[in-house]
C-alpha cells in the first residue's frame, strides 16, 4: 500500500518520540488512531496491548500508544532519501563544454550494456562516461540526466550505433533527432 500524507507525518511524529522516554506516541499527539493502526497493518509501527498502556504514563484512560518498528524508521529514512533525490535538479556544470543530454530509461539499459563490454570493446568509451552513466538521475521527465564532454556524448552516439546494428536503431535515431549527435559523424 502506497503511504499518503498522514501516515508519512504519523512516522515523522513516532520518530521524533523515539528519542524521548518510551518512544510511545498516544493521542496527544493530535493523529488518529485509523492512521496508526493503518501503518501497524504495514508492520510500519505497533500498537500498544491492553497490559502495557497503563505503564506508558499518558494517563489512566488512554485508549492506544503506537510505537515506531524497525520498519517504519527504515521507510521514514528510505522515503527522505528518495525525495532528496528526486528533487535534487541537475545543476549546470561550470564547464561551458559540457552539454545536458535526457535520455529514456531504455536508452540508459543500452548504455549500461554498452559499458559492461567497454573493457572488450577495441573503440573504448570516453573517459568519465561510466561516472556520468552511473551518476545520472531521473528528471521530472523520466528521462535519465547527465552532463557530458563532447567525447562522451560520441560515445554516447557510438553505443546507440551498436545497438543499432543488432537491430533497434530507435536510440540512435532519438539521439540525432534531438541532439543533433550521430555515428559515424560522417
Amino acid at each position: 500500500m502506497r503511504l499518503r500524507s498522514e501516515h508519512w507525518e504519523a512516522l515523522r511524529v513516532l520518530a521524533a518520540a523515539e528519542p524521548v522516554g518510551h518512544g510511545w506516541a498516544g493521542p496527544a499527539c493530535g493523529i488518529s488512531a485509523a492512521v496508526f493502526r493503518g501503518l501497524a497493518g504495514q508492520g510500519l509501527c505497533e500498537m500498544a496491548g491492553r497490559e502495557l498502556l497503563p505503564t506508558l504514563g499518558f494517563g489512566r484512560h488512554i485508549g492506544w500508544a503506537a510505537r515506531l518498528t524497525t520498519d517504519g524508521h527504515d521507510a521514514l529514512i528510505y522515503e527522505t532519501s528518495r525525495k532528496a533525490t528526486a528533487s535534487r535538479d541537475l545543476e549546470p556544470p561550470a564547464d561551458p563544454a559540457l552539454r545536458l543530454l535526457a535520455v529514456p530509461p531504455a536508452d540508459m539499459a543500452v548504455l549500461r550494456r554498452y559499458l559492461s563490454v567497454a573493457s572488450q570493446l577495441r573503440h573504448p568509451p570516453a573517459e568519465g562516461l561510466e561516472e556520468a552513466v552511473t551518476s545520472a538521475r531521473q528528471g521530472r521527465s523520466g528521462r535519465y540526466e547527465m552532463w557530458l564532454t563532447p567525447a562522451q556524448a560520441a560515445s554516447v552516439a557510438r553505443a546507440f550505433f551498436l545497438e543499432g546494428v543488432g537491430g533497434a536503431i530507435a536510440a540512435a535515431n532519438r539521439l540525432g533527432r534531438e541532439y543533433g549527435i550521430v555515428y559515424p559523424s560522417g
